[in-house]
Order: structure tokens, then C-alpha cells, then sequence
């Protein structure tokens, strides 16, 4: 397989069951216990893109039956509430009165609280809340927890880049991997949604693919823009932290889905 960020060869690294979710790893339990089959991750043997191969031939209707249903909160409990609240009291004080537009941003509720704080906002997202398509552009379009959610990350960028003024800036969040994972790793788990996952260097060579100049306040947490200069007063925001550190792993190889028991242990 060919890597869509940089065109070089991609292998499978890994097997994991489906319907892991990356709840499991922090609640010490399997929250979907049903075994629905083996997913290959993939990745990229230059830059370092990790994807799960199956999940990024399905369509809109397969994610909406599969990963976005009625029972998607249990692996993503910050989703509704918890993380809306994190972010708008990180962004209400550095945004002031600019516009925001953000994407894929849930049942819009950090839109609500962004604008009770006296920013110009309002969200985007194809399976929840406001599904029409975004117009105008925007001072400041934001994108958490969405890069890792889809396949075409050519796509992706193509549309934040194109909502965002040519004086703006892209926020965004999505967990780095080290460029060759070496066994399980708690962030790739497709029942989130989870299917394209970055490296510092798959990152960097998308943002120069895309004209934008990007900088990483941390491993999560990540600011792009048009133009370079645009970025000299967010490098100096303190980052916010996106997610927590899970307290399980999975004591056998993720491929054998009989076999699953978390365990504590590292990240």
C-alpha cells in the first residue's frame, strides 16, 4: 500500500480488534465487549502515517452505523460536556471577538460556550449538530479530536485551510506517534473513530503539501496558518491539556481478541 501523505510504502504493523475503544484503557475494561474482527494498522515506512486500512475504504453511511451511533459516548465520555468546557475556558481569553468556525465540532457545544464568552462563533460537523456546510471564512477555525477521525487527510486540510482567512489561524489537536510504533497504542482505536494517526514528520510534510506554516505547543496540540507570521502570538500560549494519561494496557497482543486483559501500566 502507498502512504497519501508521502507516497512511500506502507506495511501492516499491527492487528486490532475493531471494537476497542480508547475508553477500555482507562476504565480497565473492554466498554463494547463484542468481537466484530481484526482491523490492520498500517504505516507509512518513511514519514511515519499510521492508518487502519479497512475503516478508510468505508463511506459516510458505514461510519454512521459502525462508530457514530447511539452508543459512541461510552468510548469518548469528555465528548458532550467535560472537554467543550476545557477548551472554551483555554480559548475564550487569547480568541477575543474574532470569528470561529468549529469543525467537526460535535453537538456544537464548544461554539455554545464560545459564544457566552463574547466570541463570534458557531461549529460544523457532518454527523452531529449543524451538518451544512460552513460559509464564509473565519478568523480562527478550530478542529479537536477531528484529524484522527478522517481518512483523507488531503481532504481535511483542503477544508480548514479554505475557511480560514488568509490572516487566520487553524487550532487543532490530534496525538503525535512516534514515527515507527513498537507494539499497541491506546490512541489507534477504530470504535472512536480513530483511523489516521500523524508523526511529527507525516505533520510536517502534510502542512508544506497544504502552504501552511504549523507549529506543536505540544504532542496534542498544534496551531497552523496561511501565512507564517500569523503564529508569533500563539507560540506563546500555554497549551491546553487535550487528553488524560490512560492507566491500563492490554496484557496480551491486541490481536487476539479472547486473550484481552488491561493491565496497569504505561501509556
Amino acid at each position: 500500500m502507498t502512504c497519501q501523505i508521502c507516497g512511500h510504502a506502507a506495511k501492516v504493523i499491527l492487528q486490532k480488534e475493531r471494537n476497542v475503544s480508547c475508553g477500555d484503557y482507562f476504565e480497565g475494561k473492554r466498554l463494547y465487549p463484542r468481537n466484530l474482527g481484526l482491523f490492520d494498522l498500517l504505516e507509512c515506512q518513511a514519514c511515519g502515517f499510521a492508518y487502519f486500512e479497512d475503516a478508510h475504504r468505508w463511506n459516510e453511511k458505514q461510519f454512521r452505523a459502525a462508530i457514530y451511533n447511539e452508543e459512541y459516548h461510552l468510548c469518548d465520555p469528555p465528548f458532550r460536556e467535560e472537554r467543550p468546557q476545557k477548551l472554551a475556558v483555554w480559548l475564550g481569553p487569547l480568541l477575543g471577538r474574532r470569528s470561529l468556525i468549529d469543525f467537526g465540532g460535535g453537538e456544537g457545544r464548544l461554539a455554545e460556550l464560545l459564544v457566552e464568552r463574547g466570541v463570534d462563533a458557531r461549529s460544523y460537523d457532518p454527523f452531529y449538530g449543524d451538518a451544512h456546510w460552513p460559509q464564509g471564512v473565519f478568523d480562527v477555525v478550530t478542529a479537536f479530536e477531528v484529524v484522527e477521525h478522517v481518512p483523507d487527510q488531503q481532504w481535511l486540510f483542503r477544508a480548514l485551510k479554505s475557511l480560514c482567512r488568509p490572516d487566520g489561524i487553524i487550532v487543532f489537536s490530534t496525538l503525535l506517534k512516534d514515527t515507527n510504533l513498537t507494539g499497541d497504542w491506546w490512541y489507534a482505536s477504530a470504535r472512536n473513530g480513530h483511523v489516521s494517526f500523524h508523526s511529527q514528520d507525516s505533520l510536517r510534510r502534510l502542512m508544506a503539501a497544504h502552504d501552511l506554516a504549523c507549529i506543536s505547543l505540544s504532542p496534542e496540540l498544534h496551531i497552523a496558518a496561511p501565512k507564517a507570521d500569523s503564529l508569533a502570538a500563539p507560540s506563546d500560549w500555554e497549551p491546553v491539556a487535550i487528553n488524560d494519561i490512560p492507566q491500563y494496557r492490554f496484557s496480551t497482543r491486541i490481536g487476539f481478541p479472547s486473550h484481552l486483559r488491561p493491565v496497569h501500566g504505561p501509556r
